[in-house]
């Protein structure tokens, strides 16, 4: 999959990215490198509090690990706790190998965009 990711925000708590999706793969590709965002100390762990896509195929949203984790699958246009919408965010449950980082992946010729609200949960020296 070809992809351009654009960091739109990167506060203290939280990360808001937007990634464009032009292409086809079938291996998963980063879009958030947790260690490079402010803050990020040790083992940076991060959270899916809110997401907007619009999508010609599925695309999974996975939690990087020796095997990663699928938070995520999407297809189409929609949404994920945006506007009145009050679910609790995706915590990252990777298990061995875990980077905190997140990767999209498809399997069929995809277009479109996703937009990540991320909170920063651990390892980051400034969330006291």
């Amino acid at each position: 999959m070809a992809y351009t990711t654009r960091t739109l925000k990167d506060t203290d708590f939280e990360t808001v990215v937007h990634t464009t999706i032009t292409g086809t793969n079938g291996t998963a590709l980063k879009v958030v490198d947790a260690s490079t965002l402010a803050g990020a100390s040790t083992d940076p762990r991060l959270s899916i509090v809110s997401c907007t896509w619009s999508v010609s195929s599925t695309l999974e949203v996975e939690f990087d690990a020796t095997s990663n984790v699928t938070a995520l699958t999407l297809n189409g246009n929609g949404n994920f706790n945006i506007g009145s919408q009050q679910l609790p965010p995706i915590t990252n449950n990777a298990g061995s190998g875990i980077t905190g980082d997140i990767f999209l992946e498809n399997d069929a010729a995809c277009v479109g965009f996703i937009i990540l609200k991320l909170r920063k949960v651990s390892g980051y020296n400034n969330l006291t």
